[in-house]
């Protein structure tokens, strides 16, 4: 059972109607509520259910009696006039449903309430438009006797957008269903744990539930709504009732120890961020009264020590403060106030919490920015002024003291190797507000010059491996330019960073060459040549107002179209489809114009603003499923059972990344540089790759190439597949399409939306098929998939690229195993190597070479003695 603790009172009939009021109604009322599949707006919103509801005498009054109580607690409050004033507002909720009753009335027969009120205009039954509002919503509701069935309904009219009051009023009543437990029950399923209940809440006011484990469509149109915050109501109305069971006397688990820490672990690392703490201070009090349940000795006592023990698990210098610095705020904290100061001052002191803040934050912009509101949230905390003040002051300091020691350089040379990497780390730090240079400045200039001194790093200089590499370089001179300009002026204090779109990078100068970069950087780091350096510095922006085309993102200029591309005059992205070329995704980067379209999605050319670089951008757009919002960039389902199968569909793509991500290191797989969520959608940033896929490159060769041409694309893959065989993956979709080849010489593996962990091979993975190129195995869920699978498709492609001709179906094979043989059709190889060839595409998977390096050995074997 929920606990009522904190109830603030009404002044007037409105508050009283209002989301909070609501919810200690539901709270209350919730035993004779739930069986009834009624809401709190239906029962004090319409004159039946608030007739039958107060015929229950002993019900309400002890109702009554409980809020009157909870409302005294509060200074200057007595609990019999809270009583009364109650009592008054409950007759006055009944006089006025008898008369929006009398009104609605008029409503033709057969009509529905909402849309009717609707067509009304500006004219409304009572004259109260908002009340009306929730009249005719819950004279829909009071019809539907399932929880399921009232938040369809619910969902349907806020997905409407016919009238924004209107949406605020539906949002709020989809807070009540939420709020309700039976409806929790019905939505998520009945054996959930209470902490696993309250976690699967979070995930969906987050947007983070994963559709394919979840199901209900209704579900993935919540989660959604929440990730795009549309429903404000709704999600307050969520985080109240988490808080209430959190405090509730209930266990999360069954009881044991160890689940209840590791939920209630689970539950802040949900709640509790870098952004602060959901809830504020009462999800503080909230979660505090849990960790106090742990403990055997309880009291003041439990909740002294339960505020040290939550705020020593915070192992976020930045999520500690947030957490020590809301609980202040908690009437009951008020008695530990000196605990608390003192816990925070240990906190920003603590060199541990500092390290792992500057190491493993991968973006210095966006840990300053919060670094500073966590100083604000110190100096504004609910504590004596004067100790708030020296502990935010000692904060300010505390990076620069423990910069100065030294020991960053020396952690981020265990745990970054790459010199070219590690020094635009140092220089990132460097130039942030969070040093000085009255302090930990000089030093860190003496780090870099130690390390573009050293030969490793001017060879790395020399020969960037990838673009990904030269844009690094590119920042690398940036930052060091800019560490150039600190040094002939005072660093500014710490300030919180307007958060504005960036401007259009101007032209990007390409990096110089090593020898001159290490000359610009010891220009730059030593003081004694500042003055050399200010006129003999190459930076990076060359041209301040040189912009670039938003559609290819080539210098265009001062003219209106572009010379490359004949931007705007021309464009490949289709109005209402496609992303308006310029489009900023993610505060970071910009897309162009469309490289690519597919059933799933679209590739556009994209800008880094950061990196100053093209890159590609992938996004997920299955244009059977959904469309572009008019006059915006998000997208929205076409209906609730095209919502489905998008937020299925959309975790897989997510999924896709995570792949790629755990696949960065192999040279031969496309580079990712980034995903995120946005526009209800989901965005991959990848290397951009120039050049051809192996089906173009076929097609420019005449349809097929010999046995050499076509290993030297192959091979590079093969051992590529091989590194991801080793770590449990199966790639499942080589084709010639997913071969590119680009201008430098590179081969990069394509596609890994159907790449699937596989601990064992083939349990459980679902069918994914390209006819001539999928083995048998793959026409069935059933089917044991593994590293053989991906033998027979890249068999499949080196037998087109010898033949020119695609492997027959494997379907077609079952009655008639016949793949006719490369010498059959004029192809000049060696017998041993077509055997080999043609055992990679046995029916059988055991007929097969069984890995990557199998394949390989086997094909070279051949080769040499052929």
């Amino acid at each position: 059972m929920a606990t009522l603790d904190e109830v603030e009172p009404c002044d007037s009939l409105p508050d009283y109607h209002a989301l909070p009021a609501r919810l200690v109604i539901g709270t209350v009322l919730r035993s004779y509520l739930d069986p009834l599949f009624l809401t709190p707006t239906e029962v004090i919103h319409l004159a039946k259910p608030l007739k039958a509801c107060l015929e229950q005498g002993t019900l309400i009054e002890a109702a009554l009696s409980k809020v009157a109580a909870a409302q005294a607690r509060a200074p200057g409050q007595e609990q019999q006039t809270r009583k009364r004033a109650i009592r008054a507002a409950v007759d006055e909720s009944w006089a006025k449903a008898r008369a929006a009753q009398a009104a609605f009335a008029a409503m033709p027969r057969g009509r529905k309430p909402v849309d009717w009120l609707l067509s009304q205009g500006a004219r409304t039954p009572t004259g109260d438009a908002e009340y009306d509002q929730r009249v005719a919503i819950a004279l829909e509701l009071v019809e539907i006797k399932s929880w399921n069935g009232k938040l369809d309904r619910l969902l349907e009219l806020h997905q409407w957008d016919r009238d924004e009051r209107l949406s605020a009023a539906v949002d709020g009543v989809i807070g009540d269903v939420l709020a309700s437990t039976a409806a929790g029950s019905d939505l998520f399923g009945t054996n959930l744990l209470p902490g696993t209940l309250l976690s699967t809440l979070c995930d969906m006011l987050f947007g983070r539930i994963g559709m394919e484990a979840m199901g209900p469509n209704r579900i993935g149109v919540l989660n959604a709504l929440f990730r795009q915050g549309k429903l404000p109501h709704a999600k307050a109305a969520v985080l109240d009732r988490i808080r209430r069971q959190l405090k509730a006397p209930q266990p999360l688990g069954r009881g044991a120890f160890d689940q209840e820490a590791e939920m209630l672990k689970t539950l802040v690392g949900h709640l509790l961020t870098r952004d602060g703490l959901v809830g504020g201070a009462a999800m503080a009090d909230a979660l505090t009264v849990r960790y106090s349940r742990r403990l055997e000795q309880g009291g003041a006592s439990a909740y002294r020590r339960s505020i040290i023990g939550m705020g020593e698990g915070q192992s976020d210098l930045i999520c500690r403060i947030h957490y020590l610095t809301r609980i202040a705020a908690v009437p009951a904290a008020e008695r530990h106030a000196d605990e608390i100061l003192a816990s925070l001052d240990a906190a920003v002191c603590n060199e541990l919490l500092i390290e792992n803040m500057l190491v493993q934050t991968p973006d210095t912009a966006l840990l300053e920015r919060a670094f500073v509101r966590a100083l604000a949230a110190i100096r504004t905390a609910p504590l004596p002024a004067d100790a708030c003040e020296r502990i935010a002051g000692r904060a300010e300091r505390a990076v620069d003291d423990f910069v100065k020691t030294g020991q960053l350089a020396v952690r981020l040379k265990q745990v970054e190797p790459v010199l070219r990497r590690r020094t635009v780390r140092l220089a990132e730090v460097a130039c942030s507000g969070l040093i000085r240079e009255d302090g930990a400045l000089p030093l860190m200039r003496q780090h870099i010059l130690e390390i573009v001194r050293q030969p490793q790093f001017q060879a790395e200089l020399a020969q960037p491996e990838s673009e990904v590499a030269q844009a690094e370089v590119r920042r690398l001179l940036e930052l060091l330019d800019r560490l150039r300009q600190m040094a002939t002026a005072p660093a500014p204090p710490p300030v919180l960073p307007p958060v504005l779109p960036p401007a259009l990078p101007a032209t990007v100068e390409v990096a110089p060459p090593p020898s001159r970069a290490v000359r610009n950087a010891e220009t730059i780091l030593h003081p004694a040549s500042q003055q050399r350096g200010a006129a003999g510095a190459n930076p990076v922006v060359t041209d301040d107002t040189a912009k670039l085309c938003p559609s290819c993102y080539s210098a265009k200029g001062r003219t209106e179209i572009c010379g490359a591309c004949g931007f705007p005059a021309k464009s490949d992205n289709r109005p209402g489809v496609h992303l308006v070329p310029g489009t900023l995704l993610h505060g970071r980067y910009r897309a162009g114009r469309v490289l690519g379209q597919g059933g799933f999605g679209a590739t556009y050319l994209g800008w880094d603003d950061r990196l100053q670089v093209k890159v590609a951008i992938k996004e997920y757009y299955p244009s059977n499923l959904i469309s572009r919002v008019p006059n915006a960039a998000a997208v929205s389902p076409f209906s609730d059972e095209h919502a489905e199968t998008f937020a299925a569909g959309l975790a897989k793509f997510l999924e896709e990344a995570r792949t790629l991500a755990r696949l960065r290191d192999v040279r031969e797989i496309v580079g990712i540089q980034d995903f995120f969520e946005e526009n209800a959608t989901a965005y991959l940033v990848m290397e951009l790759l120039e050049g051809r896929t192996m089906k173009k490159y076929l097609a420019d060769c005449g349809g097929r190439i010999d046995v050499k041409r076509t290993l030297s694309v192959v091979m590079p893959i093969a051992k590529a597949l091989q590194a991801i065989h080793e770590q449990g993956l199966i790639h499942r979709d080589i084709s010639p399409d997913n071969i590119f080849l680009t201008n430098a010489g590179d081969r990069k593996l394509l596609d890994f939306g159907a790449a699937r962990q596989t601990a064992r091979p083939g349990a459980g993975l679902t069918v994914i098929l390209k006819p001539g190129y999928a083995p048998p195995e793959q026409y069935s869920n059933e089917g044991r998939q593994g590293p053989w699978s991906d033998v027979y498709a890249l068999c499949a492609t080196i037998y087109l690229a010898l033949t020119g001709r695609t492997p027959p179906d494997a379907t077609s094979r079952f009655m008639n195993d016949k793949v006719p043989k490369p010498s059959e059709l004029g192809v000049a190889l060696a017998p041993g190597f077509e055997k080999v060839l043609l055992s990679g595409l046995a029916m059988r998977w055991q007929d097969r070479p069984q890995s990557m390096k199998d394949l390989l050995r086997a094909m070279t074997n051949a080769l040499a003695g052929g």
